[in-house]
């Protein structure tokens, strides 16, 4: 059986290997299409096409000749610094490589392009202050060594970026002059983030069981206005039921009297009220009645005209007007009102 594992493992092996050297030639064929495509396209001027095309030449299979038309074309393109940082790269693999010759025109380029490259300076004079700030440059974190120095950078716009735990984020769009140019990026203090609002089990929580609720709102009576409120149309229908009960009350009080001079006359009191009674008892009774008729409505015209009086006193007032107060008090045959107007 071992033999027949061992032949198995080493076939896997093989396949693995093989199917690894295809892929490997793929790439190395891609890669080269794509150089000599970027070679076409760099010598008919469209830097545009060509530069995409050594990139990607140049992730498949690096190549020190791809890396340096790589350099070459963005130089083309106007990204100075960007091919500068390319030039310097090809002359350090070339100089490790033996390639002498190679390096040194790498060497020469980046030369050439150090008097032309503009810089960028991002300050971050709170940055120090800021606990895990992170300040980025068009997506790219900025170490702190690089706060405030000159950095040669690309000409045109570059996203300047910073956050921190629990502080606003801060951005920008920084626009880089070409032409040997220096442009300085100031990255404020960031601002703490907002509390989050409280929710109402935690406002709860927080408020004292004892604190005072607030009074509601008394709604609006009009008494600001240039019509009656409602609690005064009340007062004015108090007065309307008052004046009509004393009305009443007086016209029953003149009903008992009548009666009760026209029993006097007929029969006295003691025969009238007595057993036995005689003719004008029922003028005596119907002066009973009468009388009780009138104290009640004398009481009801009491009450409403007293209520009137503290309903229309104590209605709500405007600012410059002291409020009224009134207490009513009613008994057996009398209404009292009391109180400051």
């Amino acid at each position: 059986m071992k033999p027949i594992r061992w032949g198995i493992t080493a076939g896997a092996v093989l396949l693995v290997q093989s199917a690894a050297s295809t892929a490997h030639a793929d790439d190395g064929a891609a890669a080269q299409a794509l150089f000599d495509q970027g070679k076409k396209s760099l010598a008919a001027h469209d830097y545009a096409a060509a530069c995409p095309k050594f990139e990607e030449s140049y992730r498949l299979e690096p190549g020190l000749g791809t890396l340096l038309n790589l350099a070459d074309c963005y130089e083309h393109e106007g990204k100075l610094a960007t091919a500068w940082s390319k030039f310097l790269e090809v002359a350090s693999k070339a100089r490790s490589a033996g390639q002498t010759a190679r390096a040194q025109i790498a060497k020469d380029r980046a030369a050439a392009l150090a008097p032309r490259l503009s810089n960028l300076v991002i300050a971050v004079p709170g940055g120090d202050k800021t606990p895990g700030i992170d300040v980025k440059r068009d997506g790219t974190s900025v170490g702190t060594a690089e706060w405030g120095t000159p950095i040669p950078a690309d000409s045109g716009a570059h996203l300047i970026e910073a956050a921190a735990p629990g502080r606003q984020p801060w951005s920008m769009t920084a626009n880089v002059d070409e032409g040997g140019k220096t442009t300085t990026v100031t990255v404020p203090d960031l601002a703490p983030v907002p509390p989050k609002p409280l929710e109402r089990a935690e406002t709860e929580k927080t408020t004292p069981k004892d604190a005072a609720t607030p009074a509601p709102t008394a709604p609006d009576t009009g008494a600001h206005g240039g019509g009656f409120g409602a609690q005064r149309v009340l007062s004015i229908v108090a007065g309307v039921v008052g004046v009509a009960g004393i009305g009443v009350g007086t016209y029953f009080g003149v009903v008992s009297m009548g009666k009760h001079n026209d029993a006097q006359k007929l029969c006295g009191t003691a025969t009238c009220m007595g057993p036995g009674a005689q003719e004008g008892s029922s003028d005596w009774s119907d002066a009973t009645t009468a009388g009780n008729y009138s104290t009640i409505a004398f009481i009801v015209g009491g009450v409403g005209l007293a209520g009137a009086a503290v309903l229309w006193l104590t209605a709500p007032r405007s600012a410059e007007q002291p409020a009224a107060s009134a207490r009513l008090g009613v008994g057996p045959g009398s209404v009292r009102l009391e109180g400051t107007f």
